[in-house]
């Protein structure tokens, strides 16, 4: 037997590559993407949810009282102070002259005078430009009517000032209330307190402008 025949008997067959189906390449192919997708999604479904955030702890009772008091005190003060110059700003009053009788000492010296419109006269309380050295005088005054209790000596422009920065104090005063009550803090009805608190501010400027006709 010759030596080429020998080897073939020997060697063993060529192995052939064993060749993977297309339609289970593509069925594999789609079960990892499908796995992939899986994975992506289920830690967003796990992720837990935010929590509500933390409370505000409401005011205290005892404090809040006293601080709405203290502002009620205050709102009532500037409406009172500034209502009756708004008034004779805004064209309603009475003019006419006044003779300043006397006026006290001290750091804020009051001066009183005997106010005539020729309709009706009354001695009023006298703001303004107004001092000790006017006393036997008689100086062009304006009030808002029979029933004031003050008549204002000067001009328009003192007239605005007189009413602008107790308005502005005011409305301070308002947004201290809503703060100093407690509004702001409730769990529940936040905006109604605070439309509440609102709403007693402009009572108050209500009742003495009202008062002060």
């Amino acid at each position: 037997m010759s030596r080429t025949h020998r080897a073939a008997e020997t060697d063993p067959a060529p192995r052939v590559a064993s060749q993977r189906s297309p339609i289970g390449s593509q069925v594999e192919g789609m079960e990892a993407i499908r796995a992939v997708w899986e994975r992506a999604g289920r830690p967003e479904r796990s992720r837990p949810r935010p929590g509500p955030g933390p409370r505000r702890r409401p005011a205290r009772l005892l404090p809040a009282l006293l601080g709405t008091l203290v502002c009620a005190c205050l709102l009532m003060f500037f409406a009172w102070v500034a209502a009756p110059a708004l008034w004779m700003s805004m064209g309603h009053g009475h003019s006419g002259t006044v003779t300043v009788t006397e006026c006290g000492g001290g750091f804020a010296p009051g001066c009183t005078g005997e106010f005539d419109t020729g309709d009706w006269t009354k001695e009023l309380h006298l703001t303004g430009e107004v001092s000790a050295a006017d006393v036997g005088t008689e100086r062009e005054a304006r009030a808002t009517g029979p029933d004031a209790h003050s008549a204002y000596v000067g001009d328009r422009a003192g007239l605005i000032l007189r009413w602008a920065g107790p308005m502005a104090l005011y409305l301070a005063c308002g947004f201290a209330l809503v703060a100093a009550s407690g509004a702001t803090r409730l769990y529940e009805r936040r905006g109604a307190a605070i439309g509440l608190c609102w709403t007693a501010t402009g009572a108050v400027l209500a009742a003495a402008l009202a008062f002060a006709w």
